[in-house]
């Protein structure tokens, strides 16, 4: 069965999600008491869902508001073109099987966040992390810099977490498609 990749507003698959990234991220984060559950930034902004059939195998988060706005003045980016990816998540049970799922899953957040209009997205991630989409994003021919580590910039639950803040240049030219599709269709479901 094939990966569908949707923008989604449906509340089974959001829960689903919700459900995934507060178990991922209370065991693989080390985060005890994480809630995954709905929040305001989710309902502010997009979530992309990966689904097989009725089932969610992950999700990211397209934030709308940015909270680090020194950071995006010192990177002299216009705040209005710019969006966070935040809570991604794969589940692990498929995560390690498949190299090509992650890939896919990196070309059709780019997909998705061009057609929101943004032309930059912002990301704070472990370093390991950030070199992870530095490399899907490189073979995508979509620019993406990893640029300093940002002490103490962590709320709440992520607090005490490493952060690297890295920006994916959106109007970069994709020299090769990774997908399995030559044109990623990325669909907003009800």
């Amino acid at each position: 069965m094939s990966v569908a990749f949707e923008l989604s507003r449906d509340p089974r698959y959001l829960q689903q999600y919700y459900d995934l990234r507060e178990r991922c991220f209370r065991k693989e984060l080390g985060i005890p008491h994480f809630d995954g559950s709905e929040d305001e930034r989710d309902r502010q902004g997009f979530i992309l869902l990966a689904r097989q059939g009725d089932r969610c195998l992950g999700g990211v988060r397209i934030a709308t508001s940015l909270d680090i706005d020194r950071e995006i003045d010192d990177l002299n980016l216009p705040p209005d073109d710019c969006c966070m990816w935040e809570r991604l998540v794969i589940d692990p049970a498929i995560r390690e099987r498949t190299m090509q799922l992650r890939r896919d899953f990196c070309s059709r957040l780019v997909s998705a966040s061009r057609r929101c209009g943004y032309r930059h997205a912002l990301v704070l991630s472990s370093l390991r992390n950030a070199r992870f989409y530095r490399q899907c994003h490189s073979a995508m021919g979509v620019g993406f810099r990893i640029h300093r580590q940002i002490p103490g910039c962590a709320r709440g639950a992520f607090a005490g977490l490493e952060h690297y803040l890295s920006v994916a240049d959106l109007q970069s030219k994709a020299r090769a498609v990774i997908a399995a599709q030559s044109k990623p269709r990325v669909a907003i479901a009800a």
